[in-house]
């Protein structure tokens, strides 16, 4: 069967009317005034066999019924169509030719139904990442760009000139420049939905007719009317950049595995003992989080290309070793917390991935349960759950701890907690009895970390559990009826508890001191009671002694006053 011959879109020219070409219909979009939205016509973009693309425009005389009739994706058989050069001045063309097609009373579009050449689904005019900034200046045209998408941000509502709109981001990069995209309303809503159908892990597009804009001084890309996104498309192009992006990672020099050392476990003093002449190293430490700090950042902002720490200057985040501004930075955590043992106390940072891991929560969703919880502004109470718990803590011992002398720690890994129990020893070596806790003093570290808390200064006493011999040749003690269990009293303000029994009565005396060297009524532990009443009135002639002694002490103190 002999082939229609139908005319290439490389040899369009402006001389004739009557070409006949065989195309896809890449896109199609309606034309309107942006203020007034009056229907101006219908865009397309064309592409033949040889993948040669050609914007095509039929006004809104000409057009009637054909947005209907048309569907991206087919094979169209174009007669009797002009062939018009760009003026000049046009934006935003779909497609670097300085030729269009301008459809006329004449022109006719009809399905193709015959046996022709094979035309792909799109073609694309790609261009570097690198150069999306010199692209920026020119408004002349819509660009392609093919990437790897990245830290995707959907459903973000924003209010311009009274209007809410939807907006969906992310980024897409090539391995070695990273360009950010934002698209608008629906289209990034059905962009948005057609990402959570993907199940592949890595996800490359190519976005075609993009628009070039500049925000705050950066480069970005966002939809147009014209713009398409074809996710994971079968195009040579996707394959090259999986090949480039392999070959970056496999330059890169990596460092030779180093030995698997068992770290030592110190103690807090023994960290203090450390030398200024001592080298950085890690160590292992058990130790007890006695605080964690309300008042100072529980997280800092983060670059979302490089992991540098940013703030806010006049008004907006910017990347010093990026250049850029970060209209929305990642957010991480950093905790800062007063440690201790029983040798002394130090603080300590506990940074995000290993919060993030125990507590299973980043600092966006703390955040959102803050907005549901009614609770914005406040310390997140999950953070407060570090409290009174014991971990194993990999420390890092830096040059600003060996030779400034600070007392602030990092903590690179936090292992599973241990059980807190009353005799808590993370150190064998050591006398069972707790010194004095060191006032740690932050204003003098190089962080410029808020003041973790200071600790106290009073010796804290611990209570050893003494382990009691089990005999099985003794007999094992009855159990007391309910009507012979003890029964405790509470007499505030005289005696911690009273106990007595049907048979007698044991008083256990409130721990009291000499007041001007006149010796308190109190009973001892040996004290016993025939009866009840017996114990009832001795009660009573007690409280009224103590009472009459308060009163002339009393008088007599005014009386030398």
């Amino acid at each position: 069967m002999e082939l229609n011959k139908f005319e290439s879109i490389k040899k369009l020219n402006t001389e004739r009317f009557d070409w006949k070409c065989r195309l896809r219909l890449q896109s199609m979009w309606k034309g309107l005034n942006r203020e007034t939205k009056e229907f101006w016509g219908i865009n397309m973009t064309l592409i033949d066999d040889s993948n040669h693309r050609i914007h095509g425009f039929a006004s809104s005389k000409y057009c009637k019924g054909l947005f209907e009739q048309l569907k991206e994706g087919n094979i169209y058989i174009l007669t009797n169509f002009k062939v018009k050069d760009y003026v000049g001045d046009e934006t935003y063309r779909p497609v670097r030719n300085r030729k269009h097609i301008y459809f006329t009373t004449h022109t006719k579009i009809e399905t193709d139904s015959g046996v022709g050449l094979k035309i792909e689904k799109f073609a694309v005019d790609l261009f570097y990442m690198g150069e999306i900034k010199k692209l920026a200046e020119d408004n002349r045209f819509l660009i392609d760009m093919v990437g790897r998408i990245q830290n995707v941000r959907t459903n973000i509502k924003s209010i311009k000139n009274d209007v809410e709109k939807v907006i969906t981001k992310f980024d897409l990069t090539d391995g070695r420049y990273t360009v950010p995209v934002t698209l608008f309303d629906d289209f990034g809503v059905q962009f948005a939905e057609e990402l959570e159908d993907c199940k592949q892990t890595e996800i490359y597009i190519i976005i075609a007719a993009a628009k070039v804009g500049l925000y705050e001084g950066i480069a970005n890309l966002t939809n147009y009317p014209a713009t398409r996104i074809y996710i994971n498309p079968t195009h040579y192009s996707i394959g090259e950049l999986k090949a480039k992006m392999l070959e970056t990672i496999e330059e890169t020099v990596s460092s030779p595995p180093q030995e698997i050392t068992e770290l030592k476990t110190l103690t807090i003093k023994d960290i203090k003992a450390m030398t200024p002449d001592s080298t950085e190293c890690r160590v292992k430490c058990q130790l007890k989080v006695t605080k964690v700090e309300e008042q100072s950042s529980w997280f800092y902002a983060v670059c979302t290309k490089c992991p540098k720490e940013i703030s806010r200057v006049d008004g907006v985040f910017k990347c010093e070793d990026c250049n850029r501004i970060i209209p929305y930075p990642d957010k991480r955590f950093r905790i800062c917390t007063l440690c201790s043992d029983n040798t002394g106390s130090i603080a300590v940072i506990f940074l995000d991935q290993e919060v993030t891991r125990i507590i299973e929560k980043t600092v966006f969703d703390i955040e959102v349960d803050a907005i549901q919880e009614n609770t914005e502004g406040k310390f997140p109470a999950v953070l407060k759950t570090f409290e009174k718990k014991v971990y194993t803590i990999t420390l890092n011992i830096t040059e600003n701890n060996l030779k400034k002398g600070s007392m602030v720690y990092e903590a690179d890994e936090i292992f599973d907690k241990i059980e807190s129990s009353a005799n808590f020893d993370p150190s064998t070596n050591t006398d069972t009895q707790m010194v004095e806790a060191a006032t740690v003093d932050l204003k003098d570290d190089d962080l410029s970390t808020p003041t973790t808390g200071i600790s106290s200064t009073k010796t804290r006493p611990r209570v050893d559990i003494e382990p009691v011999a089990f005999d099985p040749k003794e007999d094992t003690p009855a159990k007391l009826n309910k009507k012979d269990k003890k029964k405790k009293v509470f007499m505030p303000n005289i005696f911690s508890a009273v106990y007595f029994s049907s048979n007698f009565c044991h008083l256990i005396p409130y721990l009291c001191h000499p007041i001007s060297g006149v010796t308190a009524l109190y009973w001892t532990s040996t004290t016993t009671f025939a009866n009840e009443e017996e114990f009832e009135t001795s009660v009573s002639d007690t409280i009224q002694s103590f009472q009459d002694f308060c009163y002339n002490l009393s008088e007599s103190m005014t009386l030398s006053v």
